[in-house]
């Protein structure tokens, strides 16, 4: 995995966990048509991230 991938990633895992600590806000907010839209938002980032770990990691093997 070359740099750029790594930073990529890095980026796809920050922005993984951020939407997860937005998520909590939103739920002490009580607001949950917002949290509903975080928790898909963070659904697709996780997915992301692992999209693009299983993807480089995998070029990595061969």
């Amino acid at each position: 995995m070359g740099k750029k991938e790594k930073s990529a990633l890095n980026v796809a895992k920050f922005i993984k966990s951020q939407t997860l600590i937005l998520l909590d806000k939103l739920n002490e907010l009580d607001d949950d048509d917002a949290a509903n839209a975080c928790e898909k938002l963070h659904d697709d980032a996780e997915a992301l991230h692992e999209l693009l770990a299983e993807k480089w990691n995998s070029e990595e093997e061969d």
